[in-house]
């Protein structure tokens, strides 16, 4: 299932600071949590949330990309929310990512052709409102709605939905930023509302 570009642009949400224990341990070696990142974000998933290494199933790629039908991103998205039972997925982005800054579609044979249509789209919807002197919040904006774009695409396959509806499930948008050393969660507007 594509993305829905004009929904993913349009998108209200909040940045929330991450507490360290917003998923909280459970202190046994055992995977609760997938974590998809970026493969270049220096972040450590054990310093952004408080739990055991054991407790993390981690995926990285170029660009914490789960939309492009990669086979390795769709095995191990199955292998942990099939076999592992999952209780959260976390979609990790991070500020100044080399592949979200890059707009050319031919990048990386193809592998960033919806980052590309996000930043066409992006520059559309900012237009007149976007200011030139102001463009790592326009950067920030793009790695945000990206990150939620995936983490949507990622509740819409028919595994997912099943283990929301079925155990709970929980999915999450976060954005380490490396100036900070420190990560934000993105709240959609609506999913504030059901919470």
């Amino acid at each position: 299932m594509p993305f829905d570009f004009d929904a993913v642009i349009h998108k209200q949400y909040d940045i929330v600071p991450l507490d360290r224990d917003f998923i909280p341990s459970k202190q046994v070696a055992k995977p609760h949590i997938l974590w998809v990142g970026c493969s270049d974000s220096l972040t450590l998933e054990t310093f952004t949330l408080d739990v055991l290494q054991d407790e993390i199933f981690v995926h990285r790629n170029l660009g914490n990309i789960l939309s492009n039908g990669d086979l390795s991103s769709e095995s191990a998205v199955a292998w942990a929310v099939d076999l592992l039972k999952v209780e959260h997925i976390v979609v990790c982005g991070h500020y100044g990512c080399g592949l979200t800054k890059s707009n050319d579609p031919k990048a990386l044979y193809g592998w960033s052709k919806d980052i590309a249509r996000l930043h066409k789209m992006n520059e559309e919807f900012l237009g007149e409102v976007k200011d030139k002197s102001d463009e790592r919040s326009h950067e920030h904006r793009l790695e945000e709605i990206y990150t939620l774009a995936e983490a949507g695409w990622l509740r819409r396959q028919p595994n997912v939905k099943e283990a929301i509806r079925e155990r709970g499930l929980q999915i999450h948008a976060f954005v380490y930023d490396r100036e900070t050393n420190s990560a934000v969660r993105l709240v959609e507007i609506d999913e504030k509302r059901e919470t």
